[in-house]
């Protein structure tokens, strides 16, 4: 019986040391290599000012701090955090966060995660994340992601600029080559492939003045899709195709009715040959009426600017081109380079299926 009442006084003993440790602050530390610091081995004194010549543990920071090659602590980080190489954090992080290679931050953070490779927070964030190859948010990020490859495992309410961006959610703007968006969005991916969750995907059939076939392949949102086209059509008996590249945005007009503009640049090839085609660009802005017939089915109809440029020459011709531009043009000059530029008002129409 005594025996057992000392273990539960020892114990009671250990349990307010440790207690006692959680809740010690200093004005300061100063570490050269942990444990070789003011600190010892105690690792959950927290310190207004912490400074790591090499490499420290501690247990949370009030104000700063600087470290040669690491910072970790046990709890919070309230104010400035500077390493050369990485900062890690158990507790939350309040303030600017800066790191030569990589912030770790397991719990949550508000404020500015700089860092040369990578920012990584558990949880939500409060703020900006601004690194040169990835940053990471597990929960809801507030604020703004700026790196190669930005991703977000919750809500992304502001901004994410870079290569590749992913949320879970989208109330923001993601500005991008690929961005995904999991389980829907509220907000606008601009990029070049935007993948969207019940998102909007179409593709068109249609014709127009000068290329006899059209096919447009759209993606994203109806605030902003990418589009990919394709087209044919024949000059002086041979055969010419398009490929190219845009964006537009769509805007509801009534229950069954929207208006859609389109901004495209078009390559020609004349004959197969695209190796020698050289500037022979059909740039195009469609305004266009869609008018849906059926759930996923719809026709369109608007008129189009055209703009053609070309130094193109078919042997014998004297004016470059390979396309029956119109005789209605308002503009048709060649430079003295050879250059020619042909300004026309178009049409257009076709049909719409959606998925």
């Amino acid at each position: 019986m005594k025996k057992l009442i000392f273990n539960l006084f020892a114990l009671l003993l250990i349990s307010l040391s440790v207690i006692a440790q959680e809740k010690e602050s200093r004005p300061f530390q100063v570490s050269f290599l942990y444990p070789l610091g003011i600190n010892g081995t105690n690792t959950q004194v927290a310190s207004d000012g912490s400074f790591n010549v090499l490499w420290g543990v501690n247990g949370g920071v009030n104000y700063f701090e600087l470290g040669g090659i690491a910072n970790v602590n046990n709890g919070n980080v309230t104010g400035g955090q500077i390493a050369g190489i990485t900062n890690v954090t158990k507790g939350e992080s309040n303030g600017i966060i800066v790191s030569g290679i990589t912030n770790f931050n397991s719990s949550s953070a508000k404020g500015l995660q700089l860092a040369g490779i990578n920012n990584y927070t558990n949880n939500e964030v409060n703020g900006a994340q601004i690194s040169g190859i990835s940053n990471i948010s597990g929960g809801d990020m507030n604020g703004a992601q700026i790196g190669l490859i930005n991703t977000v495992r919750g809500k992304m309410t502001g901004g994410q600029v870079g290569l590749i961006n992913y949320t879970d959610s989208l109330s923001g703007t993601q500005v991008g080559l690929i961005n995904v968006v999991k389980d829907g969005a509220k907000g606008t991916p601009i990029g070049l492939i935007n993948v969207v969750k019940n998102g909007y995907y179409a593709v068109e059939v249609g014709v127009s003045e000068t290329i006899w076939g059209n096919v447009n392949f759209k993606m994203g949102t109806q605030q902003f899709y990418t589009i990919f086209k394709g087209g044919y059509t024949q000059y002086n008996d041979k055969d010419v195709t398009t490929f190219g590249a845009g964006f537009g945005t769509s805007f509801q007009l009534a229950k069954r009715v929207n208006l859609a503009l389109d901004l495209s640049a078009n390559q020609i090839v004349y004959d197969g040959k695209l190796a020698d085609t050289g500037l022979n660009l059909l740039n195009k802005a469609d305004l266009n009426i869609q008018v849906k017939l059926a759930k996923n089915i719809g026709i369109y109809v608007g008129p189009s600017l055209n703009v053609y440029t070309t130094d193109y020459k078919l042997d014998g011709n004297e004016m470059a081109g390979t396309l029956d531009i119109p005789e209605h043009t308002f503009y048709d000059e060649t430079s003295k380079h050879g250059t020619r530029t042909a300004i026309w008002i178009g049409g257009q129409a076709g049909l719409n299926f959606t998925f």
